[in-house]
């Protein structure tokens, strides 16, 4: 599962025109920007500059090699498939831009970006035949990576399906409550098994998680010594026999008085 970060364009923008929209479609584009820098988050800047504005240009999501920024709301239109105004992929498609940056990783953008695709299939009940270029809305040269890549468009459908058949299912969240309260923590369902953080159980425990990457550690709390659960055990029975006694002496003086 890959971070998204919500970083939208003002309202009002030119370049967040706020038509309703139900997506029906999913668009992909390249960037085409190979500036070191230009990554998601640098997108994100660039929409909500008065250049973009002025285009006007704008898109749902951008995708690089570690995060994904989302731009819009998914009920809004954005200018990105250059079919006008009223054409169906500016009006009923949700554009998503892969990042070019030299600094980046493109083979991790390009997988982060099928990972999206499959998740918003799944979210929108869409079906794969519904993913397009923007080459199919107004025939430019873009995604111009995977166009320009020898069964390059084709691969990363094939990763979409892959995801479909796999990862989907990883969108749903699942509540937690400790003691009946609803804990500030989210679990996922996965073929119906549900996923919840190590870290965060281990730590309701009174232990600790280290480590990331191939391997984790875990710290269980201190076991208790034995001979102290006895003592203590012990202490207990002799203070039940105290109440007992207790009692005992306060019933008699009930008894004594009435």
């Amino acid at each position: 599962m890959v971070q998204i970060i919500q970083d939208f364009i003002p309202k009002g923008r030119r370049n967040r025109p706020g038509y309703a929209m139900s997506p029906k479609y999913i668009t992909i584009h390249d960037t085409a920007n190979t500036q070191a820098g230009a990554d998601a988050k640098a997108h994100a800047r660039y929409l909500k500059s008065n250049a973009a504005a002025a285009i006007p240009a704008s898109w749902h999501f951008t995708v690089d090699d570690r995060v994904i920024v989302q731009h819009l709301p998914l009920n809004e239109n954005g200018w990105h498939a250059g079919d006008g105004s009223t054409g169906t992929g500016n009006r009923e498609s949700i554009g998503i831009e892969i990042c070019e940056n030299r600094d980046g990783v493109r083979t991790e953008a390009e997988k982060n970006a099928a990972w999206l695709v499959a998740k918003l299939l799944k979210d929108h009940g869409l079906s794969i035949d519904r993913v397009r270029q923007h080459y199919d809305w107004s025939g430019k040269n873009c995604p111009r990576v995977l166009r320009g890549r020898k069964g390059g468009w084709q691969g990363f459908l094939a990763a979409v399906e892959a995801h479909l058949k796999t990862e989907a299912e990883i969108t749903r969240p699942i509540g937690i409550y400790v003691d009946g309260k609803k804990a500030d923590e989210v679990g996922y369902l996965i073929d119906n098994a549900t996923y919840v953080r190590a870290s965060y159980l281990i730590a309701l425990i009174g232990g600790s998680v280290t480590g990331h990457g191939d391997h984790i550690k875990i710290t269980l709390p201190p076991k208790a010594d034995p001979a102290e659960i006895a003592k203590l055990k012990a202490e207990i029975n002799g203070l039940k026999a105290m109440t007992a006694a207790l009692e005992a002496k306060i019933e008699n003086a009930r008894i004594a008085l009435s």
